[in-house]
């Protein structure tokens, strides 16, 4: 398990430290710091934590901008020092030294692309930036990487003295800290050149076994994918996964949502998807899931189950919500307000505990790769395998119970079972050409196309011109495949039937897609 924390909401260790703070502000400083991190931490080891995720602990900005607060850290100042909010160097070296006598590794969050916002260098060293503004067209690459991000000074990496300054700062913090890795700040917003020749010096200079993460802020999983190779990272966060147990688990989507996204990714390592059902920059799953505690174990019990590395954000424990900044940012809290709520909370702290520790004893849920068994409305079986132990994970999303592959799921239940000791035999699911007819099209024009478009290369990944023309045959591998109708005009404009993604196991057969008018 990861555990992600703001370090300013998480505890206060260290009252002494703490400058300006205003509990009641949402937008203040609330006084959280590294020593408080530190005496938390035979909390997180209990809890089965293997990783914490810290968000940035550099010298930050710590004024408000345009009533927005700095408290989160990403408004970096000086990059290689210490936030004195957050404590010292010494505090720093008892946190690295608390946590690995805990076996629990820290990973460090890098701010690269920008600095705080009304930063002295933007005066002071015009050159170490962009200054082209801020961006306008957020599906231009160009103006992606260029241009300035919510009014942030664009860093220029390619200037040598930026380079060397990121460079140094970042070997200084694998010097002090020993970070199993790095997580990288908005990486859609810097060049991948950049990001390889950085990630290759960090790993010279940390050793084996350090690794790189990368926000990649996109729920389309070729681009993730593609830009987590292109940027040469270990790992991303798997937002294609959190919006799709969003739209399953909280609003009762259609089930093959979720094994849609786990098959798009079938040939990556596990490992390099970090799963995860909110952070600081989503809404809280308790509030995604209408507040119903249910629907927020069933996420969790499917985020440990299915592949990926699971990560929970602080105040999941409790329910913290929040539909955006900064409620979903609240400070963690350590004592419940009464009997009920404590209750709730040591329901949710028991299936963390237990989920966590069957995933650590069980290679096929830590590491084991993943194939689709059966899709319904409401369910669908998912296998994951490592070497000859298999386990079958079975989710039931509906209100009744199911029979399905030989075993009762009750309503609302994800349940996880060794098929070979209960003598289950996997269902047959096949690949081949499936003949797709299509009724219902609008009337088409000279050069005009229907496209059956969808997530996974087949289907163009949600490009409708490298979708397949149809009608006519289309060759369909043993996943599951969402899809939709889409027109490209000659002209090369692009209409989209308003039919709720349909999604389809495996190959062979017939397919039958009607259009719906927008």
């Amino acid at each position: 398990m990861i555990y992600f924390l703001l370090v300013d909401r998480f505890a206060n260790g260290d009252p002494s430290n703490d400058g300006r703070v205003d509990l009641a502000d949402p937008q203040a400083f609330h006084g959280g710091d590294l020593a408080g991190v530190t005496q938390k931490l035979d909390y997180l080891a209990e809890l089965g934590v293997d990783t914490v995720w810290m968000g940035p602990i550099a010298a930050m900005r710590d004024e408000p901008f345009y009533g927005h607060g700095a408290f989160h850290g990403y408004w970096t100042e000086a990059l290689g020092l210490v936030e004195p909010r957050f404590g010292t160097e010494q505090e720093l070296g008892t946190l690295r030294q608390a946590a690995a006598a805990r076996n629990v590794s820290i990973v460090l969050d890098m701010v690269y692309n920008h600095v705080a916002p009304e930063h002295a260098w933007v005066s002071a060293r015009p050159d170490w930036f962009h200054r082209r503004g801020p961006i306008r067209d957020w599906g231009d690459p160009t103006e992606a990487q260029t241009h300035d991000v919510h009014g942030l000074p664009d860093l220029d990496q390619d200037n040598p003295a930026v380079y060397a300054w990121l460079r140094d700062t970042s070997l200084s913090w694998l010097a002090r800290v020993g970070p199993m890795g790095f997580r990288l700040d908005a990486v859609r917003h810097l060049d991948v050149s950049f990001l390889r020749r950085m990630g290759a010096e960090l790993r010279a200079a940390a050793g084996p076994g350090f690794e790189l993460w990368g926000e990649v802020f996109d729920g389309n999983g070729k681009v993730v994918a593609d830009t987590r190779d292109a940027a040469g990272l270990d790992a991303t966060f798997d937002f294609p996964l959190h919006y799709a147990m969003r739209d399953v688990v909280c609003d009762g989507g259609p089930a093959a949502a979720i094994p849609a996204v786990l098959d798009r990714s079938r040939h990556d390592a596990p490992g390099r998807w970090i799963t995860f059902l909110d952070n600081h920059d989503t809404p809280r799953i308790t509030t995604m899931c209408h507040g119903e505690a249910w629907r927020v174990d069933l996420a969790l019990e499917l985020l440990f189950a299915l592949r990926g590395r699971p990560m929970v954000t602080w105040g999941t424990e409790w329910g913290a919500t929040g539909a955006g900044e900064p409620d979903n940012r609240a400070d963690m809290r350590w004592a419940p307000a009464d009997a009920a709520e404590r209750d709730g909370w040591m329901s949710r702290l028991v299936l963390l505990r237990s989920r966590a520790a069957e995933r650590r004893a069980t290679p096929a849920l830590r590491e084991g790769r993943s194939r689709t068994l059966a899709i319904g409305l409401d369910w669908f079986v998912v296998e994951r395998a490592a070497g000859a132990e298999r386990r079958w994970v079975v989710y039931n999303g509906g209100a009744a119970p199911i029979e399905v592959a030989g075993l009762h799921v009750d309503a609302h239940d994800v349940v996880v079972v060794d098929p070979t000791a209960l003598g289950l035999r996997a269902p047959v699911v096949r690949s081949g050409p499936v003949r797709v007819r299509v009724s219902g099209v609008p009337p088409l024009g000279p050069g005009d196309t229907v496209r059956l478009v969808g997530g996974a290369p087949e289907l163009g990944d949600w490009v409708p011109g490298a979708a397949p023309v149809v009608p006519g045959r289309v060759r369909l591998d043993a996943a599951v495949y969402a899809y939709k109708l889409a027109i490209v005009r000659a002209d090369g404009r692009v209409e989209w039937s308003a039919a709720a993604n349909g999604f389809r196991l495996g190959g062979g057969g017939e397919l039958e897609v009607r259009w719906a008018g927008g």
